[in-house]
């Protein structure tokens, strides 16, 4: 298994969307969409010493489907801020040609000075697709996709004219600069089926998680690890993040009491500002936050409890080798959570 001995670098997912009384659907406490609390949020978040900042890719999503598209957001967030790394998270390939991608990576490295990494995804909802009339591939064609176009996007990174003839891909002389001698650090994700796991193990500089209890995630990264020794890899040379929700409650002898409360919360948003016909696909009944099960399954692999029940997750998931934690933060637009998790990384650190 591998372990990590490194400083954890903290991450924040940006607040694209809003799905007010949905702890599952990342931002349960957003009653809606605003540019103004995306754009403090980060902020706040580079103030803070928090690392990089991850754009999710979705055509619609959350209340009502508002959704700011993740690459104009980040190109955005790329003038305003100075420090922190800006990452493409889930970036679906089939919804921009790779060729095109690589020459928009390639600019927006340069106007970040560098502070970019590319997470590349094989698209998810195929319910956003088929929306906009755009094709929809069984998930080994998506998969081969995805494989060929971190290679286009590698080639292409070097400013020299490249050549390709792919099953996806062509070009001729394609020219993308201004661009860096070191190509961009990739992220791959997703359902680790046995194509995905040899695209890591192959193509990537880093394993992104979905959400996954402590034992789900030793196990994924177990695989992880069997793939990178299949062919050889030293699986210590990948980095890993693990993307979840996170909800920092206000101290831990009372954080079932808390927990509760933040759940009455949620149920009485849900009711009051409900999500729209857009997300009626994945939206939970609206009953949910009733069943024991689910609740349950969200204390299981959500980071939520008290300072030191949060320090001890956090310590456990950096110990399977976790280097970057991406956090949903459950409370946005309340900040405390995301603060605390600063405070409770560095006592982790030391």
């Amino acid at each position: 298994m591998t372990t990590n001995h490194a400083a954890l670098r903290l991450a924040l997912a940006a607040p694209l969307f809003a799905a007010p009384g949905i702890p599952t659907m990342r931002t349960p406490s957003l009653v809606a969409l605003s540019w103004d609390t995306v754009r403090s949020t980060i902020m706040e978040a580079e103030r803070s010493g928090y690392d990089s900042v991850w754009f999710s890719d979705h055509l619609f999503h959350g209340r009502d489907g508002a959704f700011h598209e993740s690459w104009t957001a980040m190109s955005v967030a790329a003038g305003f801020t100075e420090r922190i790394t800006l990452v493409s998270n889930h970036l679906g390939v089939p919804l921009r040609d790779a060729r095109v991608l690589a020459k928009m990576a390639t600019t927006i490295s340069d106007i970040a000075r560098g502070r970019f990494e590319l997470f590349l995804g094989r698209g998810y909802r195929r319910r956003e697709y088929e929306s906009y009339g755009l094709p929809w591939e069984d998930d080994q064609t998506r998969t081969r996709r995805l494989s060929e176009a971190i290679r286009v996007i590698h080639e292409m990174w070097t400013g020299m004219p490249v050549d390709v003839n792919g099953e996806f891909y062509t070009t001729r002389s394609a020219i993308s600069a201004p661009a860096s001698a070191k190509r961009p650090f990739t992220w791959v994700g997703g359902p680790l089926d046995d194509a995905t796991l040899e695209l890591i193990a192959a193509s990537a500089d880093g394993w992104n998680s979905f959400p996954l209890s402590v034992e789900e995630y030793a196990h994924a990264a177990e695989r992880v690890d069997a793939a990178c020794h299949a062919i050889g890899r030293d699986p210590a040379t990948l980095r890993r993040s693990l993307e979840t929700q996170v909800l920092v409650l206000d101290d831990d002898d009372h954080d079932d009491t808390l927990w509760q409360g933040w759940l009455d919360h949620w149920r009485q948003l849900r009711t009051d500002f409900p999500l729209g016909v857009a997300t009626s696909d994945i939206a939970p009944a609206a009953d949910a936050l009733s069943d024991a099960a689910v609740t349950r399954e969200c204390r299981d692999r959500f980071i939520v409890g008290g300072p030191s029940a949060v320090a001890s997750r956090v310590a456990a998931y950096s110990a399977l080798g976790v280097t970057d934690l991406v956090c949903w933060f459950m409370d946005l637009p309340d900040l405390r959570s995301l603060h605390r998790l600063t405070d409770i990384a560095r006592m982790v650190a030391s």
